[in-house]
């Protein structure tokens, strides 16, 4: 099976490139990608494709109060662009903190007054939160929070609280360092004071689970509620990859269903729980697969088989979503207590990358 890597880099060279022009109107998602071999931002609706030039290959999407997108290069990245999707156009590029890079994932407040990037320092892994201007991207303060190689981040309780998961990894995805996590995987998942950067709580996941790097977040509508995706570093035995923090509170882990069923191979590579607050998604490329599980109790409701699926976002209503994959589909799933089911298919001549937004 070829992989979401040598599909991007080889298989994508011979597709048809979207014409760079302003993006469709109507439900839209928002994601970096390639295309014809080439890095970019993609904007599609359905009735089309655009895309726009970007300088590498980039990872996580999010939105700006400005009505601009933020994307961040995939770790370690050298930028993030503020793009203007309508226009189709990088307004501006950001390099990251002197001696540091990015790990794929930036946020913005809700009030939009602070947008802050993860990211770390190039030798040691240290991490950095680094409080940038919403509108140039400038560098206002650096925040430590408290471990290494942060990764996902975003603001819960209407912006009072900062949320960071720290992957926890010493050396991956060709980062100068010392050997591979030679203490283990220092992961958690931490709570910031965004008014002074203090780390106000810290959240592991307990006594035989440190092989495990917190990795992707995602945020229910009542502001309290995140969902944390998993990597397992040692796959010689099964251990949950999801659990459901509660600002304050602690990780409660989800149960994982057999892998005859759904095997996520050790890996969430993107979550995301729908407008209602009912349902969490998770899709796990390794595995080719989506699951669906309640967030009400936590229950396994079921799940889906869909090669290098990744990208994942709330759909407008209850129980809906959308999916992207690095084989260029583009899926409308509809949640339900009995699993997952596929509402629409597109297939577009694109490759999605890991993380998907919808505007």
């Amino acid at each position: 099976m070829a992989t979401r890597r040598a599909f991007l880099a080889g298989a994508l060279a011979l597709a048809a490139a979207p014409a760079a022009r302003a993006a469709p109107q109507g439900p839209r998602l928002v994601s970096a990608g390639q295309a014809l071999g080439k890095p970019c931002g993609l904007v599609w609706g359905e009735e089309g494709m655009a895309s726009f030039d970007l300088p590498g290959r980039g990872h996580a999407v999010s939105r700006l109060a400005s009505g601009e997108t933020l994307i961040v290069g995939r770790r370690p990245g050298a930028f993030a662009a503020i793009a203007d999707i309508g226009g189709g156009r990088v307004r501006r590029l950001i390099a990251p903190s002197a001696g540091a890079r990015f790990s794929g994932h930036g946020a913005a407040s809700p009030d939009g007054r602070l947008m802050v990037s993860a990211e770390f320092e190039e030798i040691s892994i240290a991490g950095r939160i680094v409080v940038r201007d919403p509108a140039t991207g400038d560098e206002r303060a650096v925040w430590d929070p408290g471990g290494v190689e942060p990764h996902d981040l975003g603001f819960v309780n209407g912006g009072a609280r900062l949320v960071v998961a720290l992957g926890g990894l010493i050396r991956d995805g060709g980062v100068r360092g010392p050997l591979l996590n030679p203490e283990g995987v220092r992961s958690a998942v931490v709570e910031i004071d965004p008014m002074s950067g203090r780390v106000l709580k810290r959240h592991a996941v307990g006594a035989g689970l440190e092989t495990l790097s917190l990795r992707h977040l995602a945020f229910a509508p009542d502001s309290r509620r995140v969902a944390v995706g998993m990597q397992e570093q040692d796959l010689s035995a099964r251990r949950p990859l999801l659990g459901v923090l509660e600002a304050g509170g602690g990780i409660d882990l989800l149960p994982m269903p057999e892998p005859d069923e759904i095997d996520f191979r050790g890996y969430v590579g993107s979550v995301a729980i729908d407008r209602a607050g009912d349902y969490l998604a998770a899709a796990g490329p390794r595995g080719g697969v989506v699951g669906l599980w309640s967030m009400r109790d936590g229950r396994w409701l079921g799940g889906l088989h869909v090669q290098d699926a990744c990208g994942l976002a709330a759909a407008s209503g209850s129980g809906a979503f959308w999916l992207s994959s690095g084989y260029g589909e583009v899926l409308a799933l509809a949640a339900s207590a009995s699993g997952l089911a596929v509402t629409e298919r597109h297939q577009t001549q694109v490759g999605f990358d890991n993380h998907l937004l919808a505007v």
